[in-house]
């Protein structure tokens, strides 16, 4: 019998368990604090009426697409959907960036999962199944939403600007 190893049967196999809860613990409070951390930075944000720009309010520069192009990068309008979404104002939200929405709703879901595996040890965020297909969805969402900003906006005489 090796003297290292314990006496008691199934050890070895609690010790693993106990190792693996802990790091599904520790997953957990790596999704749940950046996830709630973006909303409740966007609850102390006021969203500015123009539907972007509320970046600006982060310390962050007006964005230069619509500063040398007229037209918003496809991100514009975002900071601005996450803080009208964690508002309540979807509607508004959704007029500034749709992915916005979007992504207000999975960071709460993402919080939620996050919280729950950390205080369970169980396999929340493990379900969503992480992946190049959600990757791939993030990408589409954002140029999706971009171009509906830039057809929105030119049909009512937003953009270009200058």
């Amino acid at each position: 019998m090796d003297p290292d190893a314990s006496s008691t049967p199934g050890a070895p196999a609690a010790d693993a368990r106990s190792c693996g809860i802990l790091g599904s613990r520790l997953a957990g409070l790596a999704v749940a604090v950046p996830c709630l951390a973006m909303l409740v930075t966007a609850g102390m944000l006021r969203p500015r009426t123009a539907g972007y720009g509320t970046a600006r309010n982060l310390g962050l520069p007006a964005c230069s697409w619509i500063t040398h192009r007229g037209y918003p990068c496809p991100t514009c309008g975002m900071t601005t959907s996450v803080a009208l979404s964690v508002r309540g104002r979807v509607g508004a939200a959704w007029r500034a960036h749709p992915f916005g929405v979007v992504l207000t709703a999975g960071a709460a879901v993402l919080t939620v999962a996050g919280i729950f595996q950390l205080v369970t040890g169980r396999q929340a965020l493990r379900k969503l199944r992480f992946g190049w297909r959600w990757a791939v969805g993030v990408v589409v969402g954002v140029l999706a939403g971009w171009g509906w900003v830039l057809a929105a906006g030119v049909a009512a005489g937003k953009w270009p600007i200058g």
